[in-house]
């Protein structure tokens, strides 16, 4: 997936609502190229039609939250199989 012309479309109406809304980070804790950064991963998931984001970082959840966009943490997946691959009788 790529951050194509629709992507900065999304990621452009994302800062200027921001903007009008006083705080160009929208309350996010990071840099301010990381809030572009993580605006851009959610812009992209939202142009190609994604309902869901692994992820553990609070920022990406704060704007998913907006955005329709379900985040979940990686702690609440589930925990692989104790024993993946069962063992082959050998001759």
């Amino acid at each position: 997936m790529d951050f194509d012309q629709r992507a900065a479309v999304e990621v452009a109406a994302a800062i200027r609502e921001a903007i009008d809304g006083g705080d160009k980070k929208a309350g996010a804790l990071g840099t301010w190229a990381k809030v572009k950064f993580d605006r851009q991963i959610l812009a992209i998931a939202k142009v190609e039609g994604a309902s869901v984001i692994y992820s553990d970082d609070d920022d990406i959840a704060r704007f998913a939250k907006n955005s329709g966009i379900q985040v979940i943490p990686i702690r609440d997946l589930p925990l692989p199989p104790e024993k993946p691959q069962t063992s082959l009788p050998l001759d």
